[in-house]
């Protein structure tokens, strides 16, 4: 076999081996158009078929109630507090409390050694009974004739003096006797009977629980959102699985320079005693509430074409148009649309990344949720699907 023959036979040996690979590359195609094969279906991608609608989930736009909140943090304060204080010194001779209990207005809580302000008292007493009896005898002088004015007009006097030292002996006597000035819970003490305490010196607290205040502040710039009578969600470390609710009742007029805040100070109804003074608190506080604002999930929001608002996909008769919108509040992985749909209106929520304004879809429905015990005593639970089209 000569040289040439050997090229001549290599060089169609290799023609031969090219053509088999073309062959076999294009085999699925040719026979697909032959209807050899399985057709379309076998060569697009799972789930969708070649040129058809996109598949994509959705949900409805819905209206729900929306609330503006502030969210801040404060501290609560007792309705009222005062220290039980002697007005006058003198020696604890008895309690009429225990520490923790809770009092009413007027009651009697200590008792400070009277002996001296009883002995002075009755003192005054007898001064009073004797100026009267001078002013009764000169007056009736004055009556005869036998008396002077000077002698009656003295007596007048000594008899008003008199007087207003019993007024005096039975004021320093009365405070001797300390009360409450409102109904409240009695703090703990340090002293006990036979102390002698000077005058102001504190003895207890007296603080009354319910209702219970609040004092937060918030940024200068919701100066103008803020008024009295707003509503205020609060929650407390101490109870954190616990809600309460309160109004906001007054507002400071002056901004805190330092911080460029503005002080609100709300009541919190606390019938139970639960809420302290003292604790810390998260507020927030609702400026403004929209009973039917429209509501689409979260998921639903992409870029407009511009690339500068946002924009949903709106599905109708089976195409999905890009709708740009304006949002307000976002919430729990809903947010509300102020302008661009309305209430009803079926968005995109999963499938939109492939999208294209005017794109042909096919509504399909959510995978299930995986199935979770029901936490002990919970009721049973309802899931919302949005409607697929025919």
């Amino acid at each position: 076999m000569t040289v040439s023959t050997l090229r001549r036979s290599a060089l169609a040996l290799f023609l031969l081996a090219a053509v088999a690979a073309g062959l076999w590359w294009t085999q699925p195609a040719f026979l697909a158009r032959l209807g050899l094969a399985g057709g379309p279906a076998e060569t697009a991608r799972p789930g969708r078929p070649a040129g058809g609608p996109m598949p994509v989930e959705v949900a409805r736009a819905a209206r729900e109630r929306v609330a503006d909140q502030v969210d801040a943090i404060g501290t609560l304060a007792a309705n009222e507090q005062v220290n039980i204080a002697p007005e006058v010194a003198g020696r604890i001779v008895a309690f009429h409390f225990r520490e923790g209990q809770r009092v009413e207005s007027g009651a009697k809580l200590v008792d400070l050694d009277a002996t001296i302000a009883t002995a002075e008292l009755r003192q005054a007493e007898a001064n009073l009974s004797l100026a009267q009896d001078v002013y009764d005898r000169s007056q009736t002088l004055v009556q005869r004739g036998a008396g002077t004015q000077v002698a009656l007009e003295q007596a007048t006097a000594q008899l008003a003096v008199a007087r207003a030292n019993v007024a005096a002996a039975e004021s320093k006597l009365r405070q001797l006797t300390l009360t409450a000035p409102f109904s409240g819970v009695v703090g703990l003490r340090s002293i006990s009977v036979g102390n002698i305490v000077p005058a102001g010196q504190a003895i207890t607290t007296l603080t009354q629980l319910d209702p219970i205040k609040l004092d937060f502040s918030i940024p200068e710039l919701f100066i103008g959102a803020a008024t009295a009578g707003q509503t205020v969600d609060v929650r407390v470390d101490a109870f954190p699985d616990q809600r309460y609710s309160g109004a906001v009742y007054a507002i400071d007029p002056v901004i805190d320079a330092s911080g460029r805040a503005l002080r609100l100070r709300a009541t919190i109804p606390n019938a139970d005693g639960a809420l302290r003074p003292g604790l810390f608190a998260r507020v927030s506080l609702t400026t403004a509430v929209r009973e039917d604002a429209v509501v689409v999930p979260e998921a639903a929001l992409v870029a407009s074409a511009s690339g500068r608002d946002l924009a949903v996909y709106v599905v109708r008769e089976g195409r999905a148009s890009m709708v740009t919108i304006t949002a307000g509040r976002r919430f729990d992985g809903k947010v509300e649309v102020t302008q661009g749909i309305a209430a009803g209106d079926m968005v995109v929520t999963a499938g939109q990344i492939r999208l294209r304004d005017g794109a042909a879809v096919n509504v399909i429905e959510p995978p299930p949720a995986p199935a979770t015990a029901p936490p002990a005593g919970a009721g049973p639970t309802a899931s919302v699907r949005p409607e697929r089209r025919p």
